[in-house]
């Protein structure tokens, strides 16, 4: 079989990726990949007395320079209290600040301290190791073709039409 051949499968193979075997064993994949990203960085946090929501907001405040609360809340999808919680955890923590917006009062952007910055930058350096080295074993076709499945899996729960 040619490399062209193996590119475009044929009517009968088409849509096996589309059964549930394959979404089980591919969900599966997802569920593993994420425990083996996180696997040191929980160590980490778990010194600092910081869990999991901590570990996400640090990393869209260093991602997302401003972000406010109310976008946290659409990325996380978790309760107002659980991150008025987390948030409260890393000002006393002195690991991110929140100020007031000078055009607007209402706003409220965070932004992480010195120290924020660098415990976000040891926990993304333990997660950059461990795709570089599965990204550079996939190749660029397979980590463009992963980025086109994810972008539609980051849809908020409702919005896409089966």
């Amino acid at each position: 079989m040619t490399a062209r051949s193996m590119d475009i499968p044929s009517s009968a193979t088409a849509h096996l990726y589309l059964r549930e075997d394959r979404i089980r064993q591919s969900y599966e994949a997802m569920m593993l990949a994420w425990r083996t990203l996180n696997a040191d960085c929980e160590s980490l946090l778990r010194e600092k007395g910081l869990g999991p929501a901590h570990h996400r907001i640090l990393f869209l405040a260093a991602a997302h320079p401003g972000i406010t609360p109310t976008a946290l809340l659409n990325s996380l999808g978790i309760t107002k209290q659980s991150l008025g919680r987390a948030l409260g955890d890393l000002r006393d923590r002195k690991l991110l600040v929140q100020e007031e917006d000078r055009h607007d009062r209402r706003r409220r952007p965070l932004r992480l301290t010195e120290a924020g910055e660098a415990l976000e930058r040891e926990l993304f350096l333990m997660i950059r190791e461990v795709m570089t080295r599965a990204y550079r074993e996939a190749g660029m076709t397979a980590v463009e073709g992963f980025r086109r499945v994810l972008t539609p899996l980051q849809e908020p729960v409702g919005s896409s039409v089966p």
